[in-house]
Formats: C-alpha cells, sequence, structure tokens
C-alpha cells in the first residue's frame, strides 16, 4: 500500500490530505507524507500525532459515560460488541467499557464480549452470541450504529422488546440510528467540526487569516439518549 500511496502523492502533487480513520492509524503512513512533502492531518478514536497533525475525539471517554448511563438506570449484566481488532477505535472503546464496569464494581465473564467488524451482519451475529447466554445481558453497547442496529434485529427475531427487555446503545450517530425503531441511543462523533479543523490546519495560513495553530486538536463526543434505552425489568 505504502508504495502505491508514494506513486499516487509524487505524480499527483498534492498540497495536503486528510487522512482518515483506520488508515489514519498507520504511523508509516504519516511519514511517507513528510518524506515526500505533503502536508497531512490524522483524524482518529485517539491523539495520533502532533497536534498540528492531528484531530482526534475522546472515544474511550464517552464510552465510559455511555456505559455508565447504561449502569444508572440499574443494569449490571451489560454486554458490548466490539469492533475489529486492530483498529485504534476498537481499543478505545473497549477500555471506556472496562473502564466504566470497573468503576462500579462490576465483574462480567469474558463471554459478555463479542466480536464484532463493524457491519450490520456481524451485529446480528454478536447479538445472538450474547442473547444464547444464560442469564442473558439486559442491555448491550455496540461500538458502532450498524452493529447496534444488527442486535436489535437479532432481538427482535426472538420476540424481545426494546427496551423492555433490551437495552441498546450504539456509536457515531449515523442515519440509521434516527431512523430505526426504536430510535436508537448513540454517541455522535463530532465529525462535521472535526473535518473542519482538519482541512484549517492544512490550509488555514493559505486562505486568510486563519492560523492552523489555533484549529483544536481534540474534539468531545456526546452522548444522545432516545428511545432504545430503558431500566431493566425486575425478575
Amino acid at each position: 500500500m505504502l508504495d502505491d500511496v508514494r506513486r499516487f502523492l509524487e505524480q499527483q502533487r498534492l498540497f495536503g490530505v486528510i487522512i482518515l480513520p483506520p488508515i489514519s492509524e498507520n504511523d508509516a503512513l504519516a511519514r511517507l507524507c513528510d518524506e515526500v512533502g505533503c502536508r497531512y492531518t490524522r483524524m482518529g478514536s485517539a491523539e495520533l500525532d502532533s497536534p498540528d497533525h492531528m484531530v482526534a475525539s475522546n472515544d474511550r471517554e464517552v464510552v465510559r459515560q455511555a456505559v455508565a448511563y447504561l449502569i444508572e438506570e440499574g443494569h449490571r449484566l451489560i454486554g458490548f460488541v466490539q469492533g475489529p481488532h486492530g483498529f485504534r477505535s476498537a481499543a478505545e472503546r473497549r477500555l471506556g467499557f472496562e473502564d466504566a464496569v470497573k468503576a462500579a464494581g462490576i465483574k462480567l465473564p469474558r463471554s459478555f464480549m463479542a466480536e464484532g467488524t463493524y457491519r450490520f451482519e456481524s451485529g446480528i451475529d454478536a447479538g445472538n452470541q450474547l442473547l444464547d447466554l444464560v442469564p442473558p445481558p439486559t442491555a448491550i453497547f455496540a461500538s458502532n450504529d450498524e452493529m447496534a442496529a444488527g442486535v436489535l434485529h437479532a432481538a427482535r427475531q426472538r420476540g424481545l422488546n426494546v427496551p423492555a427487555d433490551l437495552s441498546i446503545i450504539g456509536f457515531d450517530d449515523t442515519a440509521i440510528a434516527a431512523h430505526i425503531w426504536p430510535p436508537l441511543t448513540t454517541v455522535r462523533w463530532p465529525i462535521i467540526s472535526m473535518a473542519r479543523s482538519a482541512a484549517l490546519k492544512l490550509v488555514g495560513d493559505t486562505i486568510g487569516p486563519e492560523n492552523p495553530a489555533d484549529e483544536p486538536s481534540m474534539f468531545v463526543s456526546t452522548l444522545v439518549r432516545r428511545s432504545s434505552v430503558a431500566p431493566p425489568r425486575k425478575s
């Protein structure tokens, strides 16, 4: 990949590039941009570079807050659908989940964590895996909205009511989150603000009084509360 990118950058003579996740997590790609004299900004779920080359969100902290919200609602059996192995975003979101349950003194077996790929189908598979547990989780946090929608699909196939029988939280606040039923409680990634800042870090000093050094590097994601979370049923 790096050889292909080098040829592309050298042939196109690009002024700069914004590198999106997950490829933004590749440090060798950032070094390559430096070598060929191409400006770059990396976008990600954690601090990946120096502030002048990076915009990032607080994924770990906001997932901790989201899971803490489930705990405040009374949930103790909380399943987690993680993203693909090797993705920094997946690792940060898992750490946030672990932070929340540890802070609450909750000990969950390893079986309450299911593997996902950020795809809808993997959310169905992970949802079925978690709902087969005895006892099953009363709430599930999925590391993106597509997988959360898959978990919802798996729950519906079993005749479960969301949120009465199962609470679900996703991540990203994509269009699917507001369009499915019930509307999904999820984490809103500040993608528009991050993209604007990433662009200004590249070109701000060429288009006017904007100073790229004044652009923020860390952005705060927020929990959007909709209708997919409720207290667990009393047994």
